[in-house]
């Protein structure tokens, strides 16, 4: 017997996590996208470890996220839901979405039938120029278009109205898209539209975001004052008390209480400090809203992957602390409602930096921001074929943005 592993048991399981929002802009659930899921969970994993594996990929930081009442989708091909995978979902939040199939396994309806019973949410994909099944689409709570190429056909559209279900419009990449499908009478809008800001006319930054902006611009100085730093955070009662809350949680595991900022500085040291303050900043800004809630932790996530990335291939030259910072305000105009090319002229950034938020194509910065475009929209593709390019290990991406996503969930839990 040998301890060499099999090919199942050494692919790195890995996915990524979408947001589902509402015709208000309010998060309805989350998708789960994995390379590896692409032909169905139950491919992931051996037949018999399908469930298992599936119900710990499953509470893997989304927790909290069902105790907020969202939905968790993920997609089935027809065997798995006939053996009973998407059990492993919890009924009252489980979205059990049909991956599409040309040829459907008897039995297929029933089993969706049966799990509509038992309290689970049915999404059907709808694939151009295949005809809906009408005993499919019977069983469907929701049917999903896919816009990213344009619009749905008429005809497939006017059929998908015909049954009671909601409408999901995916792929939309644009506010612009959002809008039109939304005027349409879809009712739920997932893709990476939401991560472009939705720029009010005239909008003034309030107190609280000038303050934060500017002991931002205090603590990035090159010789900061730690003892005026010291004093304005004390007196931002909102970042004093997230600061010290987070000091004080099991993250850090201090034997005694912080008390006080001061204090903070002498046990951590400000180095240490400054990048858990950038983050509280950044979280504080982001208020309680759920959109700008969830910009917020995808930046915090942003920044640790770049970080983690620069620290992993050195050889590139690029400053782990620099690229946190380019990371965290990456977006900062989503966050704000302002476009980046006002953003960027608020915060302490050289030129350099700055024109790397505002996605210059020829920032030397630009082709790490195209990698993170394919690993939070699931563009596997690209993603393997940019790593090559790189020359970077696309185990090694995966395991930074998986310990980055960890890491950014486990602090903005934490702060709250």
């Amino acid at each position: 017997m040998t301890n060499e592993q099999t090919p199942s048991e050494q692919r790195c399981l890995f996915f990524t996590k979408q947001p589902v929002l509402d015709a208000k802009r309010s998060i309805w659930g989350y998708e789960l996208l994995g390379a590896e899921m692409k032909e169905g969970i139950y491919e992931v994993f051996p037949a018999q470890e399908s469930a298992a594996g599936l119900c710990s990929i499953t509470y893997q930081g989304l927790q909290e996220a069902m105790k907020r009442g969202k939905k968790i989708m993920i997609g089935f091909d027809d065997s798995g839901i006939l053996t009973g995978v998407p059990h492993a979902l919890p009924a009252s939040y489980g979205v059990v979405r049909v991956l599409p199939g040309t040829a459907r396994m008897s039995g297929l309806a029933a089993a969706l039938q049966g799990l509509r019973t038992e309290g689970y949410t049915i999404m059907l994909e709808a694939v151009p120029g295949e005809p809906l099944s009408a005993d499919i689409c019977g069983q469907a709570d929701i049917i999903g278009f896919d816009l990213s190429a344009g619009g749905p056909e008429k005809e497939m559209l006017a059929q998908a109205r015909a049954y009671s279900a909601l409408m999901l419009a995916r792929g939309l990449k644009t506010t612009e898209q959002f809008q039109a499908s939304r005027e349409m009478g879809f009712s739920l809008f997932q893709g990476s539209f939401f991560k472009e800001p939705e720029c009010v006319r005239d909008r003034k930054l309030g107190s609280n975001e000038i303050t934060r902006l500017s002991l931002f611009r205090l603590m990035e100085a090159e010789d900061p004052d730690i003892k005026a730093l010291a004093a304005a955070i004390r007196s931002d009662v909102s970042v004093s008390f997230r600061l010290l809350s987070f000091l004080n949680s099991a993250a850090f595991g201090f034997r005694q209480n912080i008390q006080s900022i001061d204090q903070a500085i002498m046990l951590l040291g400000w180095i240490k400090l400054k990048s858990w303050l950038r983050a509280v900043l950044l979280v504080d800004m982001a208020g309680k809203d759920e959109v700008p809630q969830e910009l917020a932790a995808l930046s915090l996530q942003r920044g640790k992957f770049f970080e983690l990335l620069a620290t992993a291939y050195d050889y590139w030259g690029f400053n782990p602390g620099t690229l946190f910072l380019v990371g965290l305000f990456s977006l900062m105009d989503a966050i704000l409602a302002l476009p980046m090319e006002e953003v960027v002229e608020m915060l302490p950034l050289d030129a350099k930096l700055k024109v790397a938020l505002r996605r210059d194509p020829d920032s030397e910065y630009r082709p790490l921001f195209n990698l993170l475009d394919c690993l939070e929209d699931g563009d596997w593709p690209a993603l393997e074929t940019l790593s090559q390019q790189l020359c970077m290990d696309i185990d090694r991406i995966k395991e930074a943005f998986t310990e980055a996503r960890g890491w950014a969930e486990g602090f903005f839990t934490s702060s709250n």
